[in-house]
């Protein structure tokens, strides 16, 4: 089975990971050339783009397509306002026509609401991100309780906000929304079997939350049957891919087990995390079935407490009692012959590294997500589940990939690395030297790994820093 994949961006989660799941699931995945696809702060051409679809629909079987490549040639250039309103939905109409053309493919189409802030690609930004993460925190806040103090606290944000950010950041919001509400034509029109509608970076409180409310009105009964509504962003081609590849199966039944409050708010998002689960699996057709022998065991934080990387790297004595009960559970379902899965959303950007060392079955493991944000995670470890069953097979490559990635790179090393190159004057968001970043990376990779490395054999990898930033890395095992 072909699939076409117009990915998010050229991030490695939005076209290795998704390739691989694919490849393991018995497919193959096609994507745009590397010419075709966006270089980190310049976005894809719209007219390559166009041409890849074009081609690719005449062949494939299926096509999963992210809307904001195909409108603005990036998830990055999706917060900008270098594409008119005006432009985009004449794009949109060129995407309505392609896909006319091809009537009978199955598109599943995905669409990332704007996150709370602006982007932040150098150090200089961050002070101007969080006042206006604030500010918008702050006012949808008001909005909602009409507090005075909330008010005055967000006056005074704005004050540290130039106007034009605030000005653009505001244009592009509308503008997205309306190509937003334009996609859920596509649904009701026929030309997409599915559209996924995920909510980046947020908070309980901000602007998102009128751009939600105009979405579920206009899709009324399509709402969580042929339009999804959730927080998530990068995992949604892997999930969709995955979709696509199931096609018209029956739901695959999954156990699923909880450790500590399944109904936190997790960092970056405005909902409980089990509305999430529920709604993802709603979507990739996962339904819950406690006679299954697929066990997916989501790790939560114990007292309800949401964290962030930097706030403690899963050493801290009271988690000791918590992670050993988890592990227990883990390897008595292992024993009784679950395949196990682990979602380790504790905190966001990177697994805790005192959790599966503790189990006494750890090589045992059939899938492993701590990446990023929690929903991140979440469609990682969901498009695993699918693609193991259809591949009828551990996918040990992807396995050791996660582990190296989500729980021994960001969950430990990459404090350390940022640490080093912020010393030496280095921006870690803009890397100037980023030879000299992935040459330290690999040291203290190698220097750490015989330490928290959770399983018996270490596989052979490289590792990469492609986006000149620390913020994600690109490992790959060796197969």
């Amino acid at each position: 089975m072909e699939i076409a994949l117009l990915p998010l961006d050229a991030r490695p989660c939005n076209t290795g990971f998704v390739r691989e799941l694919i490849l393991h699931a018995g497919g193959k995945a096609v994507l745009p050339e590397e010419h075709q696809m966006d270089r980190i702060r310049v976005p894809a051409d719209f007219r390559e783009s166009a041409r890849f679809l074009e081609e690719t629909l005449e062949t494939c079987d299926a096509a999963v397509i992210s809307l904001d490549h195909f409108l603005y040639g990036s998830l990055l250039a999706s917060r900008e306002p270098d594409v008119t309103e005006a432009e985009a939905l004449e794009r949109l109409s060129a995407l309505r026509d392609i896909l006319s053309r091809h009537p009978h493919r199955r598109v599943y189409l995905s669409s990332v609401l704007m996150r709370s802030s602006i982007s932040a690609l150098s150090r200089g930004d961050i002070s101007v991100y969080q006042a206006l993460d604030r500010y918008t925190c702050l006012m949808a806040r008001y909005e909602s309780k009409g507090r005075e103090e909330d008010r005055r606290a967000a006056e005074e944000a704005r004050r540290e906000i130039p106007p034009y950010v605030l000005d653009g950041f505001l244009r592009v919001r509308a503008r997205n929304l309306k190509l937003h509400l334009q996609a859920v034509s596509l649904v009701e029109e026929g030309l997409v079997s599915s559209l996924s509608i995920l909510q980046e970076d947020c908070r309980l409180y901000g602007f998102q939350t009128r751009d939600q409310k105009s979405i579920c009105s206009l899709a009324g009964s399509r709402m969580n049957t042929s339009v999804f509504l959730r927080n998530g962003a990068d995992e949604g081609g892997m999930l969709l891919a995955m979709k696509a590849m199931w096609g018209d199966r029956a739901p695959l039944g999954v156990r699923i087990r909880w450790f500590g409050q399944k109904d936190f708010i997790a960092p970056y998002e405005d909902r409980p995390f089990s509305g999430n689960v529920e709604s993802a699996c709603r979507d990739i057709g996962i339904c819950e079935d406690e006679s299954s022998r697929i066990a997916l065991c989501i790790c939560c934080p114990e007292h309800g407490e949401a964290r962030d990387a930097g706030e403690g790297h899963g050493h801290e004595a009271e988690d000791v009692n918590y992670f050993a009960g988890c592990a227990e559970e883990m390897d008595r379902l292992i024993a009784s012959g679950h395949r196990v899965y682990l979602l380790d959303v504790v905190r966001a950007n990177g697994g805790m590294t005192g959790l599966i060392p503790a189990m006494k079955r750890a090589d045992d493991l059939w899938g492993y997500a701590a990446w990023n944000t929690a929903s991140n995670a979440l469609g990682t470890i969901l498009a695993q589940i699918l693609s193991d069953d259809m591949g009828n097979a551990r996918n040990e490559r992807f396995l050791n990939e996660r582990l190296l990635d989500d729980l021994c790179y960001q969950g430990e090393v990459r404090d350390e690395l940022q640490r080093q190159l912020t010393s030496r004057g280095e921006d870690v968001y803009h890397l100037r030297e980023p030879g000299f970043a992935e040459d330290l990376l690999e040291k203290l990779m190698r220097a750490r790994l015989p330490e928290i490395w959770p399983r018996r054999q270490l596989p052979d990898y490289t590792v990469s820093l492609p986006w000149r930033r620390t913020f994600e890395a690109e490992i790959r095992v060796n197969a």
